[in-house]
């Protein structure tokens, strides 16, 4: 086993940790949400690839521009996720995985949805876990927050 698996072991029991007192009241039990619960559609990843036009413009990626013809060697991973608010806010964490072949270059999303990097290094590796999230001043419970994750392989 390598330490840096014992390291994300370490650091997932540590945020678990960190949720659990997050929600716990006073006496330590567990707080009870005001209203329905959150829910959370992700769908399955779509493939886009040259000559086909990216949707998005990729952050530190120059030659992958909006609406413009994908490059011969790069292929866009792209997944839709919608959040309908609920009385207790979650998020979502993706695998975003490139084809085989492919590794990651670059994440953004579009629509309400942000998107964080959750794996400590990116360079050289096919799958990276993201966090989907939405502003929370702008989506009342109730409301939906819709939009799509992309990750840029090359």
């Amino acid at each position: 086993m390598s330490s840096s698996q014992i390291s994300r072991r370490l650091a997932g029991g540590a945020l678990a940790g960190l949720v659990a007192l997050a929600t716990a009241g006073p006496g330590g039990a567990i707080a009870a949400s005001s209203g329905p619960d959150t829910t959370i559609a992700v769908s399955p990843r779509v493939l886009i690839a040259a000559p086909e036009r990216s949707p998005v413009d990729f952050p530190g990626v120059a030659k992958v521009k909006a609406g413009e013809p994908l490059l011969r060697n790069y292929v866009v991973v792209a997944r839709d996720v919608r959040f309908v608010r609920g009385g207790e806010v979650a998020y979502a964490a993706l695998r975003m995985t490139c084809p085989r072949g492919r590794t990651w270059r670059a994440g953004t999303a579009s629509g309400d949805i942000d998107v964080a990097i959750l794996d400590r290094t990116v360079s050289k590796k096919r799958s990276v876990l993201v966090m989907a999230s939405f502003d929370t001043a702008e989506t009342a419970v109730g409301q939906t927050a819709a939009g799509t994750v992309y990750a840029l392989c090359r």
